[in-house]
């Protein structure tokens, strides 16, 4: 790995589970952009071709999901590691972008690091 630090877009609109995420992530050496919505999430995809990866829940607020928030990563950056969560549904493989992996809630700050670094 080089010496500069991956960056991860997590999508999350539980602010707690956000700043979990964000710490979990930052302490494991990430450099991570957040965003509290599906359309805010867009936008940083929109804006950043420096994404290396995305960690989204599936229920967002807003009209913009997460699997919506992934498609939109994997046509950006077709190498990035996609991550999708969710405490209440799971999708099914056709319902993730090429490569994406579901995750169910709850999980840990070691189980997130292991799911980004085996994408």
């Amino acid at each position: 790995m080089n010496s500069t630090k991956s960056v991860i877009l997590v999508v999350e609109d539980d602010p707690l589970i956000l700043i979990h995420s964000r710490m979990a992530l930052e302490d494991a050496g990430y450099e991570v952009v957040s965003a509290a919505s599906g359309e805010a999430a867009l936008c940083e995809v929109a804006r950043r071709d420096d994404l290396d990866a995305l960690f989204t829940d599936i229920e967002l607020s807003g009209a913009v999901d997460g699997v919506s928030v992934a498609e939109a990563m994997r046509l950006a950056n077709p190498d990035a590691s996609i991550v999708v969560t969710s405490g209440k549904q799971a999708p099914g493989n056709d319902d993730l972008p090429d490569g994406g992996r579901f995750m169910a809630k709850p999980y840990t700050a070691a189980q997130m690091r292991r799911a980004l670094a085996d994408c």
